[in-house]
């Protein structure tokens, strides 16, 4: 275990009342001391506890609430980095920390609560600063350098190691196992705890991360860079949807079943021609420089010099941004993180801004720190970690080309991959969830049975839920490079009429026998110990 700033000191108490073994009462870790550590809370809460606002819940009004029974210990570490762990009264032995969204200035107060409901002791962080105005709030960045820092790599990782330590403190003993699950800044998040810290967790779900974070934060600049070249090309919300549904129309179909989705957008070949206006520009085509600009939007993004961008939109999404992130007269340097966070202010505006001439210095000053594109895992697989990828292929904000881009970079890097990271690319999922198909999955019963039995997913059921929580149709989920294809009978909204192959294969008669990660089982199948209320 790694000996840092979350080192436990044992004050007025002694070491005798938080012994290994020896359990505290809740009450009693508000007396833990540990280094540049402040417990600013520690109390028994009983189901029905409403949550603290966070942009996280305060859309969900009345279900706002934690439903299972258990110790809430928050804390602030260096001084401003937030955090909460949360010890139910009903312990599965294992610790889940939860990853953010956007800019990550809030803890994830439903994810730690669903953690709980599943036995799992929970923690989550601001990292190091507050987002007010909502997930994509930028005034917490100027003049304060620490906080991108935090931001970046050490609130999350500080959690880690000061949750570990209360846990230990209020059950005798530390987990059996750590676990890490976040999806966008959260997905970001777990692939920079398994770059930077492998030895964190042992089992780590990453959806589609927000890495590659220079160039992300650039595509508004970009984005309007591209407008400027093609000034004739502007694109209405209209005509975006009428893109994407073009695209649907063309494409569906090539996994053997017409559904309203495209299941792999890399088996399309999109014919760009058919959306060609004959004449004028109408409502149902588009000009020459649409389609220009469009292509912009689809297609792998370079400069003329070969500078390679951020990766396009796959084919049948429109951008999360909307039309106003190419739109003429918009500035998008105004409220950007990054400039914020540059030590020299660039003075940039549309009409100046050259990717080949401007993202460099911006790489070389923040992409270390930002970027959590190391495809350099072996310290992780070392560790004995598991690293379970996923993106949704309508994901319309982050790219899911970009997380194909880091996948086959890993596995390019270490021989043997395969035994520690499997990616999922989800059929007509957008942005960590919601789209018409399967738009969820049970990630910690794969992760769990992958880190303690050794049984590797080659497939994991997927669901479609409705805004009640109504599981509909089924479709097996396959690990890259694998896709869901339709056998040819059997009802086409359930899992079984499917198989998992590789494109191209003329038959499915010599695909091997499937590993099924079931999502609907229970992720706790180990002993969960009863812990006494303390308080």
């Amino acid at each position: 275990m790694r000996i840092g700033a979350g080192a436990l000191i044992f004050a007025a108490l002694g070491a005798g009342a938080f012994a290994q073994g020896t359990p505290a009462t809740c009450r009693a870790l508000a007396e833990l001391k540990f280094e540049a550590v402040k417990i600013t809370a520690a109390e028994h809460v009983a189901p029905g506890w409403a949550f603290p606002k966070s942009p996280f819940n305060t859309f969900l009004g009345p279900k706002a609430e934690a439903k299972s029974s258990f110790c809430r210990v928050a804390l602030i570490i260096d001084k401003e980095i937030k955090a909460e762990v949360w010890l139910p009264d009903i312990w599965n032995r294992r610790f889940e920390g939860i990853g953010n969204g956007g800019l990550t200035g809030a803890i994830n107060y439903p994810g730690m609560a669903q953690a709980v409901r599943e036995g799992f002791a929970a923690a989550s962080t601001d990292t190091g600063h507050e987002t007010p105005e909502g997930f994509f709030d930028t005034s917490w960045v100027a003049g304060h350098p620490e906080r991108v820092e935090n931001f970046a790599y050490r609130g999350h990782h500080l959690m880690a190691v000061n949750a570990k330590k209360i846990i230990a403190a209020y059950y005798g003993h530390e987990p059996k196992k750590n676990y890490f699950s976040g999806c966008s800044s959260g997905g970001w998040q777990a692939l920079s705890e398994a770059q930077r810290y492998p030895e964190d967790y042992d089992g780590i779900v990453a959806g589609a991360p927000a890495i590659n974070f220079v160039r992300l934060q650039s595509l508004g600049f970009v984005q309007a860079w591209q407008a400027r070249r093609t000034p004739k090309g502007d694109l209405s919300a209209a005509k975006l949807s009428y893109v994407a549904k073009a695209m649907v129309a063309q494409c569906d179909g090539s996994d053997g079943v017409r559904d309203g989705f495209i299941t792999d957008p890399r088996s399309c070949k999109f014919d760009w021609s058919k959306l060609l206006c004959k004449t004028g520009d109408k409502p149902d085509c588009l000009t020459r420089a649409q389609i220009a600009r469009a292509k912009t939007l689809y297609g792998p993004q370079t400069t003329p010099r070969g500078l390679k961008l951020y990766p396009g939109l796959p084919l049948g999404v429109t951008s999360a941004f909307g039309p106003h992130s190419i739109a003429p007269g918009r500035d998008p340097f105004k409220d950007s993180m990054m400039i914020q966070a540059l030590k020299q202010k660039p003075a940039w505006s549309v009409a100046r801004y050259d990717p080949d001439r401007d993202l460099a210095p911006i790489d070389k000053e923040l992409g270390g720190m930002l970027n959590a594109t190391n495809p350099d895992l072996s310290a992780f697989k070392a560790h004995g970690g598991k690293l379970l990828m996923y993106h949704g292929w309508a994901d319309g904000l982050l790219s899911p080309y970009n997380t194909l881009d880091y996948f086959q970079a890993v596995e390019a890097k270490t021989p043997g991959a395969d035994n520690f990271v499997r990616l999922f690319m989800i059929p007509s999922m957008g942005h960590c969830g919601g789209g018409e198909g399967p738009n969820g999955f049970d990630s910690n019963a794969a992760i769990v049975s992958w880190v303690e039995t050794g049984d590797a997913p080659d497939e994991i059921t997927g669901y479609h839920t409705d805004k009640d929580g109504v599981i509909g149709m089924t479709r097996p989920l396959c690990a890259e490079p694998k896709v869901a294809v339709y056998k040819g009978s059997g009802p086409t909204d359930q899992a079984s009429s499917f198989v998992c192959r590789i494109p191209g294969t003329p038959t499915v008669s010599n695909v091997p026998p499937r590993r099924v990660a079931d999502s609907k089982r229970t992720p706790a199948k180990i002993e969960r110990v009863s812990v006494p209320i303390k308080r």
